[in-house]
């Protein structure tokens, strides 16, 4: 090999040692880190055929049957927090969104929009309860804590909707704070449409009422909402 070539060969050599030399730590740190998140697993315990929460305030129009002026204020739901397949023993957030339908006149994207949904911020008229059986294993019970049925039939029906249920809880490992979320609705009816209920006596001597089928032949909680609100004389605002 002729000898002038020498240096040039080593100063390749050097550059492709130099090189293999970062590349990995390079492509280290680009790896993609992925966060440890909970799994968070809630059924619905009050309706398991419409898979919903349900509360019922109370609120009937004038002149109806005693049943339909009872009310529901409670709301349950099993729950499963696990880390890795491991339940957990983990902290509960609760965030509540109520549904509104309203008729857009002055908003419209098209022709075809009819009718919005609107969300909007309902937490402060419930309260999460969460109670374990074993470590992640457990019940959640949301109570109604807004304007009773005691207040006017308007104020009160107002808040017959649909709404969502956001579920959050966090598990800290270390300094690491660990997330999971999980999503379910909640029926809130000023009155149940089943005819047919029961009456419970609980031990401080309040009546607990037990109604077979809230949501009667909807199979909606939005149309049973609407129809509700209707009857009431609530009819669907505009925007």
């Amino acid at each position: 090999m002729n000898k002038r070539y020498l240096p040039a060969i080593a100063a390749i050599f050097i550059i492709a040692i130099t090189a293999s030399s970062f590349i990995p730590v390079y492509a280290v740190a680009m790896r993609p880190q992925v966060s440890p998140t909970l799994f968070v697993l809630t059924i619905p315990e009050d309706d398991e055929v419409h898979k919903t929460g349900i509360m019922l305030l109370g609120t009937p129009p004038v002149g109806s049957p005693y049943y339909m002026s009872k009310t529901d204020l409670l709301a349950q739901f099993k729950v499963i927090v696990s880390l890795n397949g491991v339940p957990v023993t983990a902290r509960l957030y609760c965030q509540v969104i109520e549904k509104d339908k309203v008729n857009p006149l002055k908003t419209k994207q098209g022709a075809w929009e009819n009718l919005v949904s609107v969300p909007k911020d309902m937490t402060g008229n419930f309260v999460c309860k969460y109670r374990e059986g074993k470590p992640g294993v457990g019940v959640i019970d949301v109570y109604w804590v807004g304007p009773s049925a005691t207040s006017t039939i308007i104020s009160v029906g107002q808040f017959i909707a649909d709404y969502i249920l956001i579920v959050q809880f966090t598990y800290t490992v270390g300094r690491t704070v660990i997330y999971g979320t999980e999503m379910q609705d909640i029926c809130v009816l000023g009155w149940s449409f089943d005819e047919d209920f029961g009456v419970l006596t609980k031990p401080d001597g309040t009546e607990h009422f037990v109604f077979p089928a809230p949501l009667g032949d909807f199979n909606s909680c939005e149309d049973a909402a609407l129809y509700q609100k209707d009857l009431l004389g609530l009819t669907i605002p505009w925007i």
